[in-house]
């Protein structure tokens, strides 16, 4: 037995068989935002990964972490242009291991404890841009995807129903309902503590 799912928490479970170099591995997916890895040791023997090790020993190996400025979305050398309806879509080429995402010297998000995946610049026609992290964050161990805008000169993250609409705008085939299959609540987002003192 490689793993028991309890079906009554996890359905549909999905399971993907992947290579890298030599190496076999197996993806079990118990909720789109929740993989979990196993790579094969022997013939018929698989031992589980943790996912940020995949992360760093497969998916970036030998890469470089450094901080990704997303302001130079027209750089060939870090990012792929694609069109997005009246706008344009700039895909991360993933040549090094983000540590921090930023425009310019703003933050886009907060890295802690986030193993970045894809990062995604739209840009309207009007130069209006929507930043997009999809990343692993590893104080849950499930990955997340996000949308930030710039306000007030500080990059905030949008609720998803912004984010849609912002994106609907640029391009139509984007639907208005969009919901990614992994979660959008965004660790990564500044949230307030208040600390409450009983005398």
């Amino acid at each position: 037995t490689l793993f028991n799912v309890d079906t009554s928490k996890h359905t549909p479970v999905q399971a993907f068989k992947l290579k890298h170099e030599s190496d076999e591995w197996f993806r079990l997916n118990l909720h789109a935002a929740q993989p979990k890895m196993f790579k094969k040791k022997g013939d018929k023997e698989y031992s589980e990964v943790k996912f940020e090790t995949y992360y760093d020993d497969v998916l970036f190996k030998g890469k470089s972490a450094k901080e990704l400025d997303v302001s130079k979305f027209e750089d060939p050398a870090l990012f792929t242009p694609s069109a997005f309806g009246t706008g344009k879509k700039y895909t991360f080429k993933k040549d090094f291991k983000p540590s921090k995402v930023l425009f310019e010297k703003k933050e886009v998000g907060k890295p802690n404890n986030a193993k970045y995946l894809d990062v995604f610049v739209f840009v309207s026609a009007d130069s209006k841009k929507v930043v997009r992290l999809d990343y692993f964050y590893t104080g849950d161990s499930r990955l997340k995807e996000t949308y930030f805008e710039l306000k007030d000169d500080k990059w905030v993250q949008m609720s998803q129903a912004d984010a849609n609409k912002a994106l609907n705008a640029m391009d139509s085939s984007w639907s208005s309902d969009y919901k990614p299959v992994v979660d959008k609540f965004s660790p990564l987002a500044v949230f307030a503590s208040v600390l409450i003192v009983f005398s």
